[in-house]
C-alpha cells in the first residue's frame, strides 16, 4: 500500500493583523451607532470594514462637497492595507455588498486615493561608551521607532500628519545612547508612466515645494524614452532647475551630469505640482523601479507634511535614509 504524500498549501497572505485594543475602543461605538444602515458618512466607513476588513484607511463624502457639486452620490476614498489602490474586482464587490444598506436613490463610486509617502532622511549621533550597538544597530533602532510610530493612528490617514517634531523626538528616544541628530523629511509621489505612448504627466505633492537657489528639491529615478522615434538605450533622470523648470539629464561613464533637455516640464513650487510633456508628450518605454514606476522626490517648504481630504500619506520607512555616526562633539570624545 502506498503511503499518502502531503503537500504543504502556500502560505495566505495580504490579510491584517489582530486588531489592537485602541482600535476596537475607536470603532466599537461606531459600529453600534450605524445600526446597520448607511445614512450618514461614518454609517458607511463602519460597514465598509465589516464588508472588507483589509483596509489601512477609508474616507467617505457627499458629492455635494465637491468643488462642482454631484448631488446624490457618495465618494468613498479607500487606501488597501496591501497596495495603494483596490482592483476592479473588489470595487464591484463592495459596491454590491452595499445594496442592503444604502439608501436608494444615492450612488456609490468607490475612488482610488492619491497617496504621498513622506521618508525620513536622518544622520543619528551617538555615544559609543555608553553602548556595545554598532552603527547598523543603531540604525535599526532608530527604523523600529520610526517603524511603530508609522503604523500609529496618526498618520497614514486621510487628512493626517507627518509632524517633524514628533519624528526628531522619536529618533532621539530610540536608544538611550543617541545624543542628537539631523533629520528632515522628504516627499515622494510614485508615478506611473504609460509605456510605448506619448503622453503627458501632471504630479501633485499637494504641499509646497521649498525652492532652492543654489541645489535642486525636486528629483526622479531613472527612465528611458523614445528620443527622435528610437531608443538608445540612455537612462534619463529629471530634476529642477531651481527657477520653475525640469531638465532632463543622463550621467556619462565618468559619472557626469550631461543635460538632454533644458524644457523637459514645469514645476509649481507654491503649488507643488509637476508638469511633464504638456508641451511636447513624452514617449517612455522602460524604468529603473519596477511595475513602470517613476519615483519622483521632493523636499517639502514646511517641516510638516499634510494630507487633505482625499489624499492619504504613507509613511515609508523602507525607503528612507538613515544612518547612525558616532559622536565626536561630545565631551571627552
Amino acid at each position: 500500500q502506498d503511503n499518502p504524500t502531503v503537500t504543504g498549501a502556500s502560505t495566505t497572505n495580504g490579510g491584517a493583523e489582530i486588531e489592537d485594543v485602541s482600535s476596537i475602543k475607536f470603532r466599537a461605538p461606531r459600529d453600534y451607532a450605524s445600526q446597520q444602515r448607511a445614512v450618514i458618512a461614518e454609517d458607511y466607513a463602519t460597514i465598509i470594514r465589516e464588508i472588507y476588513p483589509a483596509i489601512d484607511d477609508i474616507y467617505v463624502f457627499g458629492g455635494e462637497e465637491l468643488e462642482i457639486p454631484e448631488y446624490g452620490r457618495v465618494f468613498i476614498v479607500i487606501k488597501p492595507t496591501s497596495g495603494e489602490t483596490l482592483s476592479a474586482v473588489t470595487k464591484n464587490y463592495i459596491k454590491k455588498s452595499l445594496q442592503n444598506y444604502r439608501i436608494a436613490s444615492l450612488d456609490i463610486v468607490i475612488v482610488d486615493p492619491e497617496v504621498i509617502n513622506v521618508e525620513v532622511v536622518s544622520v543619528a549621533y551617538f555615544d559609543d561608551k555608553k553602548t556595545l550597538k554598532d552603527n547598523a544597530a543603531i540604525s535599526a533602532s532608530v527604523r523600529r521607532s520610526l517603524t511603530n510610530y508609522a503604523n500609529s493612528s496618526t498618520v497614514s490617514k486621510f487628512g493626517g500628519a507627518v509632524r517633524y517634531s514628533r519624528v526628531v523626538g522619536m529618533v532621539d528616544d530610540s536608544d538611550q545612547a543617541i545624543t542628537r541628530n539631523n533629520t528632515s523629511l522628504r516627499m515622494r509621489r510614485d508615478a506611473v508612466a504609460l509605456l510605448n505612448t506619448a503622453a503627458s504627466y501632471e504630479i501633485c505633492f499637494e504641499n509646497a515645494i521649498k525652492q532652492d537657489r543654489d541645489v535642486a528639491t525636486v528629483y526622479s529615478s531613472g527612465f528611458q524614452l523614445l528620443t527622435n522615434g528610437v531608443n538608445n538605450g540612455v537612462t534619463y533622470y529629471f530634476e529642477d532647475d531651481t527657477q520653475g523648470n525640469l531638465y532632463r539629464f543622463h550621467l556619462d561613464e565618468n559619472n557626469e551630469k550631461v543635460i538632454d533637455d533644458k524644457e523637459f516640464g514645469t514645476v509649481d513650487y507654491e503649488r507643488g505640482e509637476l508638469l511633464i510633456g504638456y508641451t511636447n508628450p513624452v514617449t517612455m518605454v522602460n524604468t529603473t523601479v519596477s511595475n513602470s514606476i517613476i519615483e519622483v522626490r521632493a523636499v517639502p517648504l514646511n517641516q510638516d507634511i499634510i494630507a487633505k481630504r482625499t489624499v492619504a500619506l504613507n509613511f515609508d520607512i523602507a525607503k528612507s535614509d538613515i544612518v547612525s555616526l558616532i559622536d565626536t562633539e561630545i565631551a571627552g570624545s
